[in-house]
């Protein structure tokens, strides 16, 4: 797909997917609630991190019968890359090694099923976006409880909202059967097992860490740049499925573009530690929506939203934002030249 239908598809609306109420509602004060009550008390960060941990879960199971497992699948992951992250950041390149292995392990990890698949996928964005946030050491560990505690508060609100949600449609109780897991996992582990017998299953493993750590590199060479972002566009960008020039990669390049603007916008009025908290919420309920009607949309609005989270608050100057935008590029740019070399490789006749 390339050109006018390339272009067409990635401004397209998507009305396929319904969206509940309650998964907009339990997104915006999941993630609002503990930024506006750091604010209130004069902790911001601390607030900040328990939005990161809110973040994690939100609309995690909304609309679907088994919610506690759906935010378990969710939470898990991420409460495993935070605690990672809390221990590898701040060590320089060492770090950014151990992230790279880290991430080669839950890609190989991922091809086990879908459900590893979407983990691992969840693993290795937060595990970008913790080590950023924690630094490591103390100042990590003493973000834990707030990010747990946050996870925790969204899910409960989440929960409440779904049962509200239930009574008032008078839903039945949930009475499907799982399938039988010993087979199914038989199933899966002969298929993974086959699979990583030829390159085609190791090529998204081989073009996720190769492209993190050309950013680990590009990051190492130029430090007083924000270039992490390099590596967490390259997580939400690289997929499993092999494309060479997805309309995902165009959809991240040109709502990051709107996102940095709109974050210029919103932080030349210098807003107060309340009011971005009250744009953090704003932003956060937008999101349930977006992801199902328009990734493009969806990335203007996370770009501003991991800013202000991950950057616990500090002024973003017109530099950062120019160094997101830049970093954005070269991990979309990454992205596609990994994809393009595999496609080659994978396609070339024996």
């Amino acid at each position: 797909m390339f050109g006018k239908a390339h272009v067409a598809e990635a401004f397209r609306w998507s009305t396929q997917s319904e969206v509940e109420l309650a998964a907009i509602l339990a997104a915006g004060f999941g993630m609002a609630g503990p930024a506006l009550l750091g604010a209130a008390v004069g902790q911001f960060s601390l607030g900040l991190a328990a939005s990161i941990g809110a973040m994690a879960v939100d609309g995690a199971g909304m609309g679907r019968k088994a919610q506690l497992t759906a935010l378990a699948e969710a939470f898990v992951p991420a409460a495993f890359a935070v605690i990672a992250a809390t221990f590898i950041a701040g060590h320089g390149w060492l770090s950014d090694a151990i992230i790279v292995m880290l991430a080669g392990a839950a890609a190989i990890i991922g091809g086990f099923n879908r459900l590893l698949a979407m983990a691992g996928i969840r693993f290795v964005v937060f595990l970008i976006i913790a080590a950023h946030a924690t630094k490591g050491g103390d100042r990590g560990l003493g973000l834990l409880v707030p990010i747990a505690l946050g996870a925790l508060w969204t899910s409960i609100l989440g929960l409440t909202l779904s049962a509200l949600v239930r009574a008032h449609r008078h839903l039945a109780a949930d009475t499907d059967s799982a399938p039988p897991i010993g087979a199914s996992t038989t199933r899966d582990f002969a298929r993974w097992k086959l699979s990583l017998a030829s390159l085609s299953g190791w090529n998204y493993p081989l073009r996720l860490t190769l492209c993190l750590a050309v950013a680990a590199v590009l990051q190492s060479l130029w430090p007083e740049h924000h270039l992490y972002w390099i590596a967490l566009t390259i997580a939400l960008l690289c997929q499993r499925q092999i494309e060479a020039f997805p309309v995902r990669t165009t959809q991240r390049a040109i709502g990051t573009a709107f996102g940095i603007a709109a974050a210029s916008l919103l932080l030349s009025f210098k807003p107060p530690a309340l009011g971005l908290a009250l744009g953090i919420g704003v932003l956060a309920g937008l999101r349930p929506l977006l992801k199902a009607r328009n990734y493009l949309a969806y990335s203007a609005v996370m770009t501003p939203l991991v800013m202000l989270i991950v950057d616990a608050g500090a002024p973003l100057e017109a530099g950062i934002l120019i160094d997101r935008f830049v970093a954005t590029l070269i991990g979309a740019a990454l992205t596609i030249f990994a994809n393009l070399i595999f496609v080659k490789i994978l396609t070339r006749p024996t």
